[in-house]
Order: C-alpha cells, then sequence, then structure tokens
C-alpha cells in the first residue's frame, strides 16, 4: 500500500478558489480604468475653490436616431464617435478639459484644472467652435445622410469645487458645485446650434460677443430666476472697418 494518500479537495473550496481568482481578474480588468495618479495607493490632492468656467453640450434629437440604428450599432458609434472627436478637439484647442462624457454630451472645464485667465472667453470660443464644427460635420455628409446632428450648449461661470470624488478604489478627480449645474440646466433648454450662457458669463466675455437677451428664466434646482443670453453662428461680433 503507497503511504501517500490522494487528498480530496471539497467541491464548495473549489468554487470559492474560483470565484477568487475570478474577482481578482475583475479587479486588475477595472484597475486599467482609473485615472492616471488616482490609483488606490496614491495620495489625494486636496480639494480646493476655484473660479472658472463649465461647458456642457448635448445632442438634440439623438434619441430618435439611436432608436433608428439600434440594429446597426457600429453605424451609431461611428456617428457618435465623429461627432463627439470635433467637439472634444475645439475643447482641448481652447485650453479646456474634458472632464467627461455624459451620454451624447460632453461636461468641459476651463480654469478648473489650473490658472487660466481668460477662462470664459476660451470657453465662449470652444462653444462657438463646436457649433461651427458640427454644421461642418453635417454639410460633409449631407449627400449622404437624411439626417443632421444638432447640439447645443450651456455655459456658465463661476466658483467650483474640484477634488476627488469617489471611493479609494475608484477615485477621480472631478469638478462640482453650482456653477456645474447651471450649466447643465442651461444645456437642456438650448436650442439646436445655441449656446446659452448666465450674465456672468456674458459680462466676463463681452469684449468677444455680442448676444442676445433671452430674458429670465427659471432652472431647475435653482431658488431664482436667472438673466439668460444665447449666442449663435450668426452672432459673432464683427470688427468695424
Amino acid at each position: 500500500m503507497s503511504q501517500f494518500t490522494e487528498e480530496v479537495v471539497d467541491p464548495q473550496t473549489l468554487r470559492y478558489a474560483h470565484d477568487l481568482a475570478q474577482l481578482q481578474r475583475l479587479r486588475h480588468a477595472y484597475e486599467r480604468f482609473l485615472p492616471e495618479g488616482l490609483t488606490p495607493d496614491a495620495q489625494a490632492p486636496a480639494a480646493a475653490v476655484r473660479e472658472a468656467t463649465s461647458l456642457f453640450t448635448d445632442l438634440r434629437g439623438f434619441t430618435a436616431l439611436s432608436e433608428r440604428f439600434m440594429d446597426r450599432p457600429d453605424e451609431l458609434l461611428t456617428i457618435i464617435n465623429e461627432h463627439m472627436s470635433v467637439v472634444v478637439k475645439a475643447i482641448r484647442r481652447c485650453d479646456g478639459v474634458v472632464e467627461k462624457f455624459v451620454g451624447d454630451g460632453v461636461f468641459a472645464t476651463f480654469g478648473a484644472r489650473g490658472d487660466l485667465q481668460d477662462h470664459t472667453q476660451r470657453a465662449v470660443a470652444a462653444g462657438l467652435a463646436i457649433l461651427g464644427s458640427n454644421e461642418l460635420l453635417n454639410r460633409k455628409h449631407a449627400a449622404t445622410r437624411d439626417f443632421r446632428l444638432d447640439v447645443g450648449v450651456g455655459i456658465a461661470v463661476g466658483r467650483m469645487v474640484v477634488g476627488v470624488i469617489g471611493p479609494a478604489e475608484r477615485a477621480e478627480l472631478g469638478v462640482l458645485g453650482d456653477t456645474v449645474n447651471v450649466a447643465s440646466r442651461l444645456v437642456s433648454q438650448a436650442q439646436p446650434g445655441e449656446i446659452l450662457l448666465t450674465e456672468a458669463t456674458y459680462m466676463a466675455a463681452k469684449g468677444d460677443i455680442n448676444p442676445e437677451v433671452v430674458g429670465r428664466k427659471t432652472l431647475r434646482g435653482r431658488s431664482g430666476p436667472l438673466v439668460v443670453y444665447r449666442i449663435g453662428l450668426t452672432h459673432r461680433k464683427t470688427a468695424s472697418a
């Protein structure tokens, strides 16, 4: 008789080992998406309050378009990614930071991550560049598409909090505050090809733009109305001869 006996492993132990290995694989997979410098062992930067400008974009009628292309997901992603590409390019060329993609829209800040003296002017310039680039995209595909991609933009300037948001294992450097919320509310009311901005935003950038006064608007989540201005592709300030 052999002096060695075969060890019988309990099936429950095997299942536990399998689950543990799967959890480890998932953990390593998700860690790849953590922002650089914010791994669980990294020291979080201190929170700060900064005067900056926030910008939101949002596609109009994209829900209906996505339903139309639901059986052609590759085409749908090509359409949305091409649009996002021109939006991100416009923001970055004006020294803005893309904070996150929100559905079919983009949230960006100007001056929240570092000193940028003319952050409001840059945000407005980025908004106009977004409208212009998106219109060029529509014209490029006019012969082959029977639809348009229309975008609205909301911009607000003010104080915002910059700091680490989320638990240690999935933390990211985020921006929040009333200024962010106002820009988000404005973009929800912007018409296609239109930028809505607060009075404070207009005052900070009025040397570069000549907007129309929309009037007082009540935004969800705010106790009182705000004076809102609008600009579009036809509302650039023209230089005198």
